[in-house]
């Protein structure tokens, strides 16, 4: 059975508190290694590793109970028809989920290269799709390469998980990329940026 999409959201919003907190923790720890207002650019580049161990270094935060949500959710998502894909988009992008989104991504593309199963893959995608390449659009399709080199280490063919979660997507643009994620899902292997930056990795 469907779960409810009032009683999805208010899981969801159950982790704005969590995720905001656990966040600015991070930020603060990155910051206090990193100053961008003081030094010059290699002086920057050096302060960069230690910052970002220091972020790391606050600990996991509530990501494995995010990411266990979002398997649910994506499994669920990939059953569901557009509409009901559209609902579950608008909700988690009103919450701090949204956040975590292109790290649950990569996740499930580390765990379908080692493991193989096609679930990950299924699941990578229907994140991706969610995401709606909302904060960068290049992020994004260097992530979608990534998920599809992990299944194609792994013996799986994206092409029929990418035209059918593409099929799922948002198939109209918006100011933050030039091609609808629907499109962009569906296409990607005619894109550009799979010829130059993905076929060579599978040479």
């Amino acid at each position: 059975m469907t779960e409810d999409i009032g009683s999805l959201e208010a899981r969801i919003a159950a982790f704005d508190g969590p995720i905001s907190r656990w966040q600015a923790a991070r930020e603060r720890a990155f910051t206090a290694k990193f100053n961008p207002k003081e030094g010059n650019l290699s002086t920057l580049m050096a302060r960069l590793p230690p910052a970002a161990a220091a972020a790391a270094g606050v600990g996991p935060g509530p990501e494995e109970e995010v990411f266990a949500l979002l398997d649910e959710i994506c499994d669920a998502y990939v059953r569901a028809d557009a509409r009901r894909c559209a609902l579950v988009r608008a909700v988690i992008h009103q919450h701090e989920v949204r956040r975590l989104l292109g790290e649950y991504v990569g996740h499930c593309a580390r765990l379908l290269e080692k493991g193989g199963r096609p679930q990950w893959l299924d699941r990578a995608l229907a994140g991706a799709s969610i995401e709606d390449q909302r904060v960068d659009y290049r992020d994004w399709l260097m992530s979608l390469g990534d998920v599809y080199v992990a299944a194609r280490t792994a013996g799986i063919d994206p092409s029929p998980a990418l035209k059918r979660i593409g099929a799922l997507s948002n198939a109209e643009g918006h100011r933050a990329t030039p091609t609808p994620t629907s499109a962009a899902l569906s296409g990607f292997e005619q894109s550009a940026y799979f010829a130059t930056s993905i076929l060579p990795r599978l040479r």
